[in-house]
């Protein structure tokens, strides 16, 4: 670019606000700034490349507020500076980007890809001379992306998270780690984040395996519940009667069908002497034969006295449905007896 005031005739009055001089109008006598190629081409060059270099085409039409601002409009995209990605190197000492650091404004920031991992470097310089001290926020590694941002007293680098680094960022910061399941099951930290397969299978150890022991609730200590003692109070307040009723009308040592209620459904009496045997139908099934039958004996006779001359009842299963009674009168009485029964499943 050729300077202005390399030209004849530059107001060099006000060095101060024009260190490079300004245009001087001629006053008559010719002694103006030329108008000429050496004061206006490099204005018009600069100009004509900032359009091309931003594919803007010239409308032919004057810059105002009517037909637009087109250099302008080309000055504005050259701040597209901060919208690439430069490359950041190191010498093992000092940072370096392709851009003139000492040009950016007080927090006017790029982003910078680096080629290796952050060390001890504490300087940073661009295009040009000078250098920087560079504050950090963040390690960072090959391959990952900063934030160059220059500042007051010097140049800030953040190291900036994405797909690629964030898993790295995660393991050196032990951020939501997934724990593995030694540790899930030692449970000892809490730097690692639990997941729920991890979890399943620790809670498994500590509820029905090796680790139980420690887990279970005793007589002494509350815990886990063990399956054992569900067992018993799953079956409080469950009734294991399935059955009951009564048969009446029995005469020890007669022979018939005796009367019946509820879920006895059938007594048939058959004697042999003083022994008498009624096989009583049940009208739900057993589960198996190991069942029992509480018998409680009524006597209905207007004297009770002759209904107590028999000895104890005894049963017997026969199948899940029957089971069978045995009775022996002791005195060669006429009874009349109602007998009620509830079978037990064991």
């Amino acid at each position: 670019m050729i300077a202005l005031n390399s030209n004849s005739n530059v107001d060099n009055s006000d060095l101060t606000n024009y260190p490079d001089g300004r245009v001087k109008d001629n006053d008559g006598s010719g002694n103006g700034t030329p108008v000429n190629r050496n004061v206006y081409g490099d204005l018009h060059t600069t100009i004509s490349k900032l359009m091309r270099l931003y594919a803007i085409i010239p409308n032919g039409l004057p810059d105002n507020e009517t037909n637009g601002f087109q250099i302008i409009e080309a000055l504005s995209a050259l701040a597209s500076k901060n919208d690439f990605i430069y490359p950041m190197t190191t010498n093992g000492t000092v940072l370096n980007v392709g851009i003139k650091l000492s040009s950016m404004k007080d927090n006017e920031f790029i982003v910078c890809l680096a080629n290796f991992n952050k060390a001890s470097e504490t300087q940073i310089t661009g295009i040009g001379a000078g250098s920087f001290t560079i504050a950090y926020s963040g390690s960072f590694k090959t391959n990952e992306y900063v934030r160059v941002i220059k500042t007051v007293s010097g140049v800030s680098i953040i190291r900036l998270a994405d797909a690629v680094s964030l898993d790295a960022m995660v393991s050196e910061l032990l951020y939501l780690k997934k724990a593995t399941q030694t540790e899930e099951n030692t449970g000892a930290i809490d730097t690692k984040a639990t997941t729920p397969l991890t979890n399943l299978t620790a809670f498994i150890k500590r509820v029905i395996g090796t680790d139980s022991v420690n887990f279970l609730a005793t007589s002494i200590r509350d815990g886990l519940y063990p399956r054992a003692h569900f067992a018993i109070v799953a079956a409080l307040g469950t009734s294991s009667v399935k059955n009951i009723g009564w048969f009446s009308g029995l005469n020890v040592g007669a022979t018939g069908t005796l009367p019946v209620s509820a879920n006895i459904t059938a007594a048939t009496l058959t004697s042999d002497g003083p022994d008498s045997f009624i096989t009583c139908t049940m009208q739900n099934a057993m589960s198996n034969l190991n069942y029992y039958v509480r018998i409680f004996v009524q006597g209905e006779s207007a004297n009770l006295n002759s209904d107590n001359d028999i000895g104890q009842m005894i049963f017997k299963p026969i199948s899940t449905t029957q089971f069978q009674i045995s009775v022996r009168e002791f005195t060669a009485n006429s009874q009349s007896l109602k007998v009620h029964l509830e079978v037990v499943q064991l």
